[in-house]
Order: C-alpha cells, then sequence, then structure tokens
C-alpha cells in the first residue's frame, strides 16, 4: 500500500470513530433529558427543579419548602389524574371507533393499546421505586392505576 491509501484508510477510520462516538454521546445526552423530565413528574424531583433553579438562601428555603411540598403533591395528583383521563379518552375512542373497523384494523388498534398500556404501565416510568440506596431527586413512587385493571 501506499502512503496516499494509508493515510485515507486512517482518515476513514477516524471519521467512522467519531461518529460512532458522537451517536453514543448524543444518545447518552437524549437519555439523561428524558429521566430528568420524567423525575420532574415526582414531588422530589418537582421541588428539587424549584430549589435547583432558585437556589434560595438558607432563611428563604425554610419558607418556600412547605410551599414547594404542597405543589409538588398537586403535580404529582395532576399527573396520575391525567393518565387516568387519557386512557378513559383512549377507552372511548377505540368504542366509538370500532363499528367502523374490520378485523385487521381492530387488531391493529389493540396492538396500539397495548403498547400504551405498557409504556404507561411500566414501573421504571413516571412511578420509580422508592430506593434507599439511591436517595435523590425524583425517587418516590407514583401510584399507577391497579393491576387488576385489564379491561383498561
Amino acid at each position: 500500500m501506499n502512503n496516499k491509501t494509508k493515510y485515507l484508510l486512517s482518515l476513514v477510520a477516524v471519521l467512522l470513530i467519531g461518529v460512532f462516538l458522537g451517536f453514543l454521546i448524543n444518545g447518552r445526552l437524549v437519555k439523561a433529558r428524558v429521566e430528568r423530565l420524567q423525575e420532574s413528574f415526582t414531588e422530589q424531583g418537582f421541588r428539587y427543579e424549584f430549589m435547583r433553579t432558585l437556589n434560595p438562601s438558607p432563611e428563604q428555603m425554610e419558607k418556600i419548602r412547605p410551599i414547594l411540598m404542597d405543589y409538588g403533591m398537586r403535580n404529582r395528583e395532576n399527573m396520575i389524574q391525567y393518565r387516568l383521563n387519557q386512557q378513559d379518552l383512549m377507552i372511548h375512542l377505540q368504542n366509538e371507533l370500532l363499528p367502523y373497523l374490520n378485523k385487521n384494523q381492530i387488531n391493529r388498534m389493540q396492538n396500539m393499546r397495548n403498547r400504551w398500556d405498557r409504556r404507561f404501565r411500566r414501573p421504571d416510568r413516571f412511578h420509580r421505586q422508592h430506593d434507599n440506596s439511591r436517595m435523590g431527586p425524583g425517587r418516590m413512587m407514583m401510584p399507577g392505576p391497579p393491576a387488576n385493571e385489564t379491561d383498561r
């Protein structure tokens, strides 16, 4: 091999490695942002985001903490209610569409519903398990719909 070919192969290898590393880094950054957003839906994560943003003094923190605890609980309840309302809305939509669909479309709609149910009932989404070894924002358990609700 001549020097030009070696140089070209080295350049291509470096570019491919750079693209691969960029892909991995970008994936980690997106994952971190999504996790941070999900944690803000919990009571602790909600309070943590406001405390981090406001950076209150110790005197302010004493006065702000009860307010943020109250609104953190309200935010959590709001998210739970939103998920339940969204489930009900989808059930009503599917029931209204059902008379107009053929068997294939009904199966596809059922598959879509199953994917949606799995996505919102996963234990690592919106209702993280409480883990004393990892105390930090967003680590409180949020109750989801009861597990025996298979008709929803």
